[in-house]
C-alpha cells in the first residue's frame, strides 16, 4: 500500500479537468517533492522496466553514463544517458582481410597511371588524387611528398596543349630557315664551280704562252747564233769600194752591221 501510495504520488502532478466542451485537458501541477525513500522505490520499478524481455533489444550502456542520483530534483532520462563515442565499433574480420588486396590493387592501378604519358597524366591528375587519397594512410610520408606533386599537374593542362603547336610552329620555321640555306648554297656552289672553270682556262692560258715563249726563246737563240756567224764573215773595206761593187753588181760582200 505504501508503494501504491508513493506512485499516486508521483502522478499527482497531473490532474484532468473536464471542460464544457467535452474534451479532457491535462493540468500540470506542481512537482511533489520526493523522499529518499520515495526515489529508492521508484528507482526500482524504473530499473525493473528497463530491464530488456524476450522481445525487446538490451539498451546500449557504457562506463561514461550519468550516474544515478537518488534524491530531490531526480531526472529519470539519466537513465538512458550514454556517450556515443565510448562505444568503439565492431572490426570486421573480413574487411581486415580484404585491405591488403585492396591496397595492392589500387597501388597497382596507380602505378599504371603514373607510366602514362605526361599528355594523360595531365588530363586524368584527378585520378592520381582518387587513388592517393584512398591510400594515403598505407604509404611513407617520403613516397607521398614524392607522389603528391603529379596531382598538380593539371595546372599545365594549357601549356601542355600549346607544347605540340608550338613545336609546329618551330618545325616550320627552322624548315622554312633551312630551305633558304640550301638555296643559298647552291648558289655558292655555283659560284665556285664557275670561278673553278675560269681558274683552269686562265692556267691553260697560261700554259699556252710559256710554250709560245719557251718557242719564241728557241728561235731568238737560233737568230743570235747566225747574226754571230754573219759577223765573222764581215771584211773591212772602204765605202767607196763598197759604191763601186755595188754599182756594178758584182758586190759579194755583206754591208758591215753599223756599230
Amino acid at each position: 500500500m505504501a508503494e501504491s501510495s508513493n506512485a499516486n504520488a508521483m502522478v499527482s502532478g497531473l490532474k484532468t479537468d473536464d471542460t464544457s466542451s467535452g474534451e479532457v485537458e491535462e493540468i500540470l501541477m506542481p512537482s511533489i517533492t520526493l523522499d529518499l525513500a520515495t526515489s529508492k522505490s521508484v528507482a526500482d520499478k524504473v530499473a525493473n522496466l528497463a530491464k530488456p524481455t524476450a522481445g525487446t533489444q538490451e539498451p546500449i550502456t557504457s562506463p561514461s553514463a550519468v550516474p544515478l542520483v537518488l534524491g530531490e530534483g531526480y531526472d529519470l532520462s539519466s537513465l538512458l544517458t550514454f556517450d556515443p563515442e565510448s562505444i568503439e565499433p565492431a572490426t570486421s574480420k573480413a574487411s581486415e582481410e580484404s585491405g591488403p588486396s585492396a591496397t595492392h590493387g589500387q597501388l597497382q592501378h596507380l602505378k599504371a597511371l603514373l607510366s602514362s604519358s605526361i599528355e594523360t597524366l595531365v588530363e586524368d591528375s584527378e585520378a592520381v588524387k582518387s587513388v592517393l587519397e584512398d591510400i594515403q594512410p598505407h604509404l611513407p610520408v617520403t613516397l607521398q611528398v614524392k607522389l603528391w606533386p603529379v596531382v598538380t599537374l593539371s595546372a599545365y593542362r594549357s601549356r601542355v596543349t600549346l607544347a605540340p603547336l608550338d613545336a609546329k610552329t618551330d618545325t616550320s620555321d627552322s624548315t622554312a630557315e633551312l630551305a633558304t640555306l640550301r638555296k643559298e648554297l647552291e648558289a655558292l656552289e655555283e659560284k665556285v664551280r664557275a670561278t673553278k672553270q675560269l681558274i683552269e682556262a686562265k692556267e691553260a692560258l697560261i700554259a699556252h704562252s710559256l710554250e709560245e715563249a719557251e718557242g719564241l726563246k728557241a728561235e731568238l737563240k737560233t737568230d743570235l747564233a747566225e747574226i754571230r756567224a754573219l759577223n765573222k764573215q764581215l771584211v773591212a773595206g772602204k765605202d767607196e769600194d763598197d759604191e763601186a761593187e755595188m754599182a756594178t753588181g758584182s758586190c759579194s760582200c755583206v754591208p758591215t752591221p753599223c756599230p
